[in-house]
């Protein structure tokens, strides 16, 4: 049921406040609050986070998601999907990929403890 005449609704955050969220784009199991203008809308049984960031009118328009597999593996994978995305920079902008032909709109990364490990020994020097 939509709250306002473009189709958007109002959903309460964990905190209490309220906010207005674009049509279409239903709350979670939970709605967290980051800051004034970007909200985290927590899917637990998707395993999934929508990025939700405020627009000129107060509106609250999915950006994008990270959604989560392999979480009773081993190693971890998360995705990283958005049609927004202008560029990827890894290390504190040291190597960037840009997007100007906007095919990029996907980001997968692995996560694993050895990985984790052994970056700890490079970088402590071991």
């Amino acid at each position: 049921m939509s709250d306002f005449p473009d189709g958007s609704t109002l959903v309460e955050a964990i905190t209490g406040k309220w906010h207005r969220l674009e049509q279409g784009l239903g709350k979670g199991t939970f709605l967290i609050e980051l800051s004034e203008t970007t909200l985290l809308n927590v899917h637990v049984n998707t395993k999934s986070i929508d990025i939700v960031l405020k627009d000129e009118q107060g509106v609250f328009r999915y950006m994008g998601d990270i959604t989560f597999s392999g979480l009773e593996e081993l190693e971890k994978k998360l995705m990283v999907h958005s049609l927004g995305i202008d560029h990827v920079h890894f290390n504190n902008r040291d190597v960037r990929i840009d997007n100007p032909d906007n095919k990029m709109s996907t980001v997968f990364i692995q996560l694993s403890h050895e990985k984790k490990e052994e970056t700890k020994a490079k970088l402590m020097g071991l």
